[in-house]
């Protein structure tokens, strides 16, 4: 446990060190959001089709391995860049097939994880402990990238700031080494799954659907972009994700703290109106009165969103009696919802940049794809109150 640990912290520290840079970094290669409209569509694409065939890997040799796997791959992501940089935007596609496949690799094990080591009456408190451990990591690092690459002139600070991530992906690699993984059934049950999934995973399907959607380009890349023109630089970015990181943290831990699969959907709901909000009124007014007020509410709304969300999900599949045996079945099969959502997602900011200028497309589309948390509200509802309230009635 404590090389997993360590191996998490130091994965998360590389990662908070470019990852919102990453999307800055492409911005400025074009200044259209097509390239990271693209990237976006390219890793979600190929999330779709590494997925299934990382968790054939995981079957054959052990979760543990795939992710150390993604580690490697999230380093070969960020050599592309440093290769090509300036002609970066011919090898985009390259970029996300390698990013996709990262992806797949590092959260077939993630997932793997979370299901073992967690039930679910104590899991909403275990996701908000693991979000505290990998937020420690994130706190300084914005803050000091965003030092590194205001003072350099052009691109090279963002050279610097990729090739220390690359640094920490290799020593997360290493560590790894130290850590031993649980193999998994080698039998396939994913058609079983696919014919005959629990109920509550068949309703989650246009919620995952509609979480990619979301996902794909609001929380990819969306938020980084209007932090970044209201903040006005790189050193002001790194500033607002440190203190976002904090606020996260406290979040993390005041949630823990509370946490109750009851209030599952209550907190989703207060998380959704919060962003919804919060975008509303930094899209409206954007400075830095707008861009505080955000600062404080964006990290503890999007906590309060995923972890409930990942939450339901993870209770879904052990709705399956045989969910110990197939639970590696379901996290491939979420994958496909999941990815086409994204590629919706992506599909209409394209159509939405087509017919608004750059100066509309941020704002209005920053507005608007939060309203589908909200939309997701009821559905929620009906999926996880409305058979509890059945069986008490019909027990009455």
């Amino acid at each position: 446990m404590k090389f997993y640990l360590i191996m998490n912290g130091l994965f998360s520290f590389g990662t908070s060190l470019s990852a919102i840079f990453q999307s800055v970094f492409l911005w400025k290669l074009d200044k259209t959001y097509s390239l990271l409209a693209y990237y976006s569509l390219f890793w979600s694409v190929s999330i779709i089709f590494c997925f299934g065939i990382c968790a054939w890997f995981a079957r054959k040799t052990s979760p543990m391995i795939t992710m150390r796997l993604g580690f490697i791959f999230y380093l070969i992501t960020y050599l592309i860049m440093l290769l090509f940089h300036h002609s970066l935007s011919h090898h985009i596609f390259l970029m996300g097939i390698s990013m996709g496949l990262a992806m797949s690799l590092y959260y077939v094990g993630v997932h793997m994880a979370v299901l073992d080591l967690t039930t679910n009456d104590k899991r909403d408190q275990f996701l908000y402990i693991e979000g505290i451990l990998f937020t420690v990591g994130g706190i300084i690092a914005p803050f000091l990238s965003g030092i590194i690459i205001s003072q350099f002139k052009g691109m090279i600070g963002y050279y610097i700031v990729f090739i220390a991530t690359c640094i920490f992906f290799f020593l997360s690699f290493l560590v790894s080494l130290k850590v031993k993984g649980n193999p998994v059934s080698e039998k396939s049950y994913l058609w079983e799954v696919l014919k005959n999934p629990s109920r509550e995973w068949k309703r989650m399907y246009p919620v995952m659907l509609a979480d990619g959607v979301v996902s794909g380009v609001y929380t990819t890349f969306l938020i980084t972009m209007i932090t970044f023109k209201v903040a006005g630089g790189e050193f002001s970015l790194g500033v607002f994700n440190t203190a976002a990181e904090v606020m996260s943290m406290l979040a993390f831990y005041v949630l823990a703290k509370f946490s109750n699969p009851d209030y599952r959907i209550a907190i989703f709901s207060i998380g959704s109106i919060s962003i919804l909000l919060g975008s509303i009124l930094i899209s409206a007014y954007p400075v830095i009165l707008s861009l505080i007020i955000f600062a404080v509410i964006q990290p503890v709304a999007m906590n309060m969103i995923n972890t409930s969300m990942n939450a339901m999900i993870y209770s879904s599949i052990e709705k399956d009696p045989q969910y110990k045996v197939r639970r590696l079945d379901y996290i491939i099969i979420r994958e496909i919802p999941l990815g086409v959502g994204r590629i919706i997602g992506i599909l209409i900011f394209l159509l939405m940049r087509k017919y608004l200028n750059m100066e509309q497309l941020l704002p209005i589309s920053f507005s608007l794809f939060p309203i589908i948390y909200v939309i997701m509200v009821p559905t929620l509802y009906w999926i996880w109150k409305k058979p509890s309230l059945v069986t008490k009635n019909g027990n009455g």
